[in-house]
Order: structure tokens, then C-alpha cells, then sequence
């Protein structure tokens, strides 16, 4: 063995054989973890059939990814060598567990069974089947986490001789009569072999046992599993009915699938009080109990075994007598008006007894030599009629529509089942997609082949978009399956703005899945723009027409001394002249009336008897708004105005601060756009 694969995994330890490989310790030295690594052995390394199915199947394992399963990190080939990384755990195999303990308690037999259980739900649920359930391939790691292994890995030597090997016979006990009769294996097949399992965690040892793989095998084809509380007093007859449900022989009858098994479990972990004392006949009195039981069992997945059939056989309260007590059961069961008259205990009645009995016991080893020799004919039978059934070889259906490929599969000799119809574009309607039996593969006739079918490229009905925000758009056509295209913007005078005016292709026309559908979004009402022109100067009529022969409208007009306008002159326009305005604006104007009359204040006198002037500071939050912000403070007296502060600023220049003159506590309107925007009183201290 080289002491390093593929230049990444140093091989430390052999931890383990089976029968198709060895499995060591190893360490990734690139992702500096440990491993672990399981190298076929040489017998297989040869066959190329082998290998291939091998490489296909540990491939599809290693996109399983799930807590109960044991994770597949890489899969080569290094000089001959074939190779599987997997998860490495510290734990021991439910194999070894069972085998300490002789058998599991019932708590820790149902919470492994319902871990395993998710294990392959995950796995069919992904198109996997293991084929190869035992407890030698489903490891416990040191947190009590189960893990089952080698997923995909037993369809590659699903196909190889059966021999009396140690690894073939713990194999085959756990086979499904399916696979003991080389059939149709689906996820049944180990659902049959998960219902052994849990028969010997709850028994500690196996339903069937016998000196050869082929004895066990044709057990499995042949005779009923017994229920485990034939060899478990204390398992509940719930228990009983889950383990043969699983081991139904015929695979329609078995669960379903892994999932409505964890539903069962859980059922019981839930009531397991009930169940406990149904199993001691205590705790509650039988009516009630009957009752209840009925209930449970009728709401659960396994109301297809009833207790007749699970109890056929096997009496669990007779079972503990001794010899005497059976020979009085038997006479008593048997009993007609001469019997009646005999004493059980009488010495005349013994002895005579005991001629009887070894005239019948000579009578019954010549029946059990001749039964043996029936059986043994049959079994040869058996194994002659299966042989001679004729091998098919599976043709490639890619492709083929319905009619062909079913006429072509039922000529072989097989049965064409079609287990599914889905979408697909890469297939016309009609045309099969995929089989379950590869192309080329052996398959018995009478057989079924499973198909999936297209319904060819699915076609989705366009959703309606129109008067739809942009971001609704999307999540519509994301949810129909289609694509969002390039968005483009028109002006709409009746489709206010941001919202969808019109679509391609239109709602309710049938399209592909994944098309794109484009759309065109609102603008609002088309805005036109003009520059501003100046009618400061102008007398108030002539700017009103210059005004609306731009396009605009006049707005608030004001009036106010001016010491530079004359009267009726305009002496302030709301907007700056010559700045792009939309159209339809009002523009709001002060009109001059003439110089304002001055009156001189009332002054506080200096020490030399004149008049003093005091200076304060304004300060003016302008509004934060767009464009240029025509500015106007007015001083406010008792019979007259005075604009003592008129410029344009834009909400950058704010805070506004203005020095101001005067005298006492005055007060000061401020205007903005010539619409009156608030008033303070500036105390100039004099």
C-alpha cells in the first residue's frame, strides 16, 4: 500500500476490511484534516464493468449531503490504486454496539431506527439507492450521531457472485427477497432491509440464520419474518407491526417511504406509555386499552397488518410453560367424551402414554426425513425455475417517444411503467427523458422498467404589468417563471409616473419559460421648458404680456416703495432671467410705488445731544428647496414699510445672516419668492 495517494492523502492506519475493500486513517495534507480512505481490493480492480459502475456511483454519493450520512469528499485513482475519501469518525458500527449489549433497549433501538430512517429519506428523496442496509455500515460516532456509510457503493458490486464469505453472509441477511432473486430494486428494497435491522436492535440477533448465503436468501424469499416479541416478550405489538410492514414480501406492501416509518416512530415515542401497557396487560383496563390501540394503529401507516396475522403462530403468553403444561394444553384443545373420563396424572395412562409416544416419535422423524426431502426437491425447484428465466438487455429509450419505446420494452418481454411527466425543453412532448435500468444493463423478463416522460417545453401565460410599479413587474414575472428585459421611459399623459404604460408581448400570450418580457415605464406629462425673461423695469401691464407670451403665467403681485423704480414699475420677478423655468409657471412680481416718504425716528441722543445708531445681527434659515431663492427683508413701522434687504441666494447660503441698522426693538418680515416666509424683532440695544 503506498504510504501517500495522489500526492494529498498520507495513509497513518488500517481501521478496517470488508469484503470489496480495506479502509485506513489517513490525513488530507491539503485541507489538513483526517480522513478516511477505502482502497478496493486487487480482485476487483480488474474488472472494468466494476469500475465503471464504481466511478458513476460514488460520484452520485458525494452529492448526498446530509447530518446522518457519512459525508464523500473526493473519489481517484493513484498506480491502480481506486480509492474513496470519506468522512472520518470516532464512534464504533451499530454491528459492534448490538453485539456488546445483545441487543438494544427499546428507546435507543426506536431513536437509531428514526436517524437512519432520515438518512434515506434524504437519499431516495435524491434519486439514491443504498441496496446494502446492515448494521455493519452504520457507524455511531462519539456524540451518540448516527451515520450511515457506503451509499451508492453496493450497486457496483450488486452483481458480483454470491460466495459463503463472512462479508456475503452478513450481507445477505439483511437482503430483501428482491435482491435475493436478482429482481427489481427500488427504495423499498431497503426499507425491508432497515425493518432487519430494527429487528435485531430490538432482538439482538437476526430472523433468519443458516449455513450458506443461498439458505438464507431463499428464507427470505420463502418464510415469514417473525415478530420480535416472539423472541422479546416485552416489544410491543406496535413495534411487531412496524418491523413486518418493513418486511412485507411483497415491496407494494411495505411503507411507502423512510419518512411515513419516522411518522410511525414517533407515534410510538409519543404514546410509548400505552404501548408498554398493552404489552403487560397493566396500567389500564382492556377494553379502554383495545380502544386506544385501535385508534393508534388505524391513524398509522401499518393499519394494512392487523393482529391477526401478526400473531398467527406466535403466543406470546403460552410460550413460558413448561413441557407437562403443553401435553394437558393439547388434550384439553383436543378433548372429545372418551378423553373427558381420562386422569391427565393416572401411572396406567403414563405408561400407556409412553408406548404411544414412541410409536408416534418413530412416525415423526420418518415424516420429518420425508418433509426434509420434499423441501429439498422444492428449494431445487426453486432455484432451477428462477435460472431459467431469461435475461433481457435494457435498450437506450433518450429521446424515443411513448408509443415506440413502450411497444419496443413489452416485445423484450419487461413491463413499461411510467412513473413520471414532467417539463423539459430539452425533449419534445412525448419523448422518454430518462429510464431507472441504465442502457445495457441485464434485467429479467417480467421485469418493469420505469420512465419519465416530457411534457415538452412548458409554455406560461404573460402576466399583466400595465399601471405596475417597476419592482412589481419583476416579482410578477419572477413568479410566472419569466425574465424582466430592457426597461425604456416615454412621456404619458394619461399614465402617471413610474408605472408600466405598455408590455411585449401582452398579457395572457403564451411564451416559454425563462422568455423575457420588456416593458416601457411612465415619464408623467411631457414638461416643456423656457428661459426666463426680464420684466423688471416694465410697467406692470407689459410684463404681464411679455410674461404669457413665454408661456408663463403672472402670479403674486405685490406692492412696495421703491427709492430706484418709479411707480407702477416692476421692480422684482420671482425667478433669476435667463434660467430654464417648465412652463405654465406663475411668476410672481413686486410692483414699485415710488420712493417711500421718510420719517425720521425717535433717537436716543449721545452725550452730545445726537441721535444714535445701533447695528444687530439677522440670521434666516432659508427654505430647503431647489433653484434660486429671491430674498426681501422689510422693516416694519407704524405707518410705513421699508425694504431695508433684497439679493438671491440658493439653500446653500444658509443660514442666512444679515446686518441690520436701527434703533430700540424694531421689526422685520422676511419674504422668499415674494410669498411671506416669517417675522422676527431685532432689539438693537439703544
Amino acid at each position: 500500500m503506498k504510504e501517500i495517494l495522489n500526492g494529498r492523502y498520507e495513509i497513518i492506519e488500517e481501521v478496517g476490511s470488508g469484503g470489496m475493500a480495506q479502509v485506513y486513517k489517513a490525513k488530507c495534507n491539503v485541507l489538513n484534516r483526517y480522513v478516511a480512505v477505502k482502497v478496493l481490493k486487487k480482485e476487483f480492480v480488474n474488472d472494468p464493468d466494476f469500475i465503471n459502475k464504481f466511478k458513476q456511483e460514488s460520484t452520485s454519493a458525494a452529492r448526498l449531503n446530509h447530518k446522518n450520512i457519512v459525508n464523500v469528499y473526493d473519489t481517484g485513482v493513484d498506480d491502480g490504486i481506486y480509492y474513496i475519501v470519506m468522512e472520518y469518525l470516532e464512534g464504533i458500527t451499530l454491528h459492534e454496539l448490538i453485539q456488546q449489549n445483545k441487543g438494544l433497549s427499546i428507546d435507543t433501538a426506536v431513536d437509531i431506527c428514526i436517524q437512519i430512517c432520515e438518512a434515506l429519506d434524504h437519499a431516495h428523496s435524491n434519486g439514491i439507492i443504498h441496496r446494502d442496509i446492515k448494521p455493519h455500515n452504520i457507524l455511531i460516532d462519539k456524540n451518540n450521531q448516527v451515520k450511515v456509510a457506503d451509499f451508492g457503493i453496493a450497486r457496483a458490486v450488486s452483481n458480483k457472485t454470491m460466495t459463503n464469505s463472512d462479508n456475503t453472509l452478513g450481507s445477505v441477511n439483511y437482503f430483501s427477497p428482491e435482491q435475493a432473486r436478482g429482481g427489481y430494486i427500488d427504495e423499498k428494497s431497503d426499507i425491508y432491509s432497515l425493518g432487519i435491522v430494527f429487528f435485531e436492535m430490538l432482538t439482538g440477533e437476526v430472523p433468519f440464520k443458516g449455513d450458506s448465503a443461498i439458505t438464507i436468501a431463499l428464507k427470505h424469499v420463502n418464510e415469514q419474518i417473525p415478530p420480535p416479541s416472539s423472541i422479546n416478550n416485552e416489544i410491543p405489538n406496535f413495534l411487531d407491526e412496524i418491523v413486518l410492514k418493513c418486511t412485507n414480501k411483497k415491496q407494494t406492501l411495505r411503507y411507502n417511504s423512510a419518512n411515513a416509518i419516522i411518522s410511525d416512530l414517533m407515534k410510538f415515542k409519543t404514546n410509548k406509555e400505552i404501548f408498554l401497557a398493552e404489552s403487560s396487560n397493566q396500567s389500564m383496563e382492556g377494553e379502554k386499552l383495545e380502544a386506544l390501540n385501535r385508534f393508534l394503529l388505524e391513524t398509522s401507516s401499518i393499519n394494512s397488518i392487523g393482529k391477526t396475522q401478526l400473531n398467527k403462530g406466535y403466543n406470546k403468553n403460552n410460550k413460558s410453560k413448561s413441557d407437562n403444561d403443553k401435553v394437558k394444553a393439547m388434550t384439553i384443545q383436543n378433548n372429545n367424551s372418551t378423553e373427558d373420563k381420562i386422569d391427565a396424572y393416572d401411572d396406567d395412562y403414563v405408561i400407556e402414554e409412553d408406548k404411544s409416544k414412541l410409536k408416534y416419535s418413530i412416525l415423526a422423524i420418518v415424516s420429518a426425513l420425508a418433509l426434509t426431502l420434499v423441501l429439498a426437491f422444492a428449494a431445487i425447484s426453486f432455484i432451477e425455475d428462477y435460472l431459467s428465466v431469461a435475461e433481457v438487455e435494457v435498450p437506450d429509450l433518450s429521446g424515443v417517444d411513448e408509443i415506440t419505446a413502450q411497444n419496443t420494452i413489452e416485445n423484450l418481454g419487461l413491463e413499461f411503467i411510467v412513473k413520471d411527466r414532467i417539463y423539459n425543453s430539452d425533449f419534445t412532448e412525448g419523448q422518454i427523458m430518462s429510464q431507472n435500468i441504465r442502457a445495457g444493463e441485464k434485467l429479467k423478463e417480467g421485469f418493469p422498467l420505469e420512465v419519465i416522460i416530457s411534457l415538452g417545453e412548458k409554455m406560461i401565460e404573460v402576466p399583466d404589468l400595465v399601471h405596475k410599479y417597476s419592482n412589481e413587474a419583476l416579482v410578477l414575472l419572477n413568479e410566472s417563471g419569466l425574465q424582466g428585459g430592457e426597461i425604456t421611459y416615454e412621456f404619458s399623459e394619461t399614465v402617471p409616473w413610474g408605472l408600466v404604460i405598455r408590455q411585449n408581448p401582452d398579457s395572457g400570450v403564451l411564451t416559454k419559460e425563462g422568455d423575457v418580457v420588456t416593458y416601457v415605464l411612465s415619464k408623467g406629462q411631457e414638461v416643456e421648458y423656457a428661459l426666463m425673461p426680464s420684466v423688471i423695469g416694465e410697467i406692470v401691464t407689459e410684463a404681464e404680456k411679455i410674461l404669457l407670451s413665454k408661456g408663463f403665467s403672472v402670479g403674486n403681485i405685490s406692492f412696495r416703495s421703491s427709492s430706484e423704480y418709479a411707480k407702477d414699475i416692476v421692480s422684482y420677478q420671482s425667478y433669476p432671467v435667463g434660467t430654464e423655468v417648465e412652463k405654465g409657471t406663475a411668476v410672481s412680481i413686486i410692483v414699485s410705488i415710488g420712493p417711500e416718504e421718510v420719517t425720521e425716528p425717535t433717537t436716543l441722543p449721545d452725550d452730545n445731544g445726537s441721535p444714535v445708531t445701533g447695528r444687530a445681527q439677522m440670521t434666516i434659515e432659508l427654505p430647503d428647496q431647489e433653484g434660486m431663492l429671491s430674498v426681501a427683508v422689510e422693516r416694519v413701522l407704524e405707518d410705513q414699510r421699508q425694504v431695508v434687504y433684497q439679493q438671491t441666494h440658493t439653500k446653500e447660503d444658509s443660514p442666512l445672516e444679515i446686518i441690520l441698522e436701527g434703533f430700540g426693538v424694531q421689526k422685520f418680515e422676511v419674504f422668499i419668492n415674494s410669498e411671506y416666509f416669517g417675522a422676527q424683532e431685532i432689539d438693537f440695544g439703544n
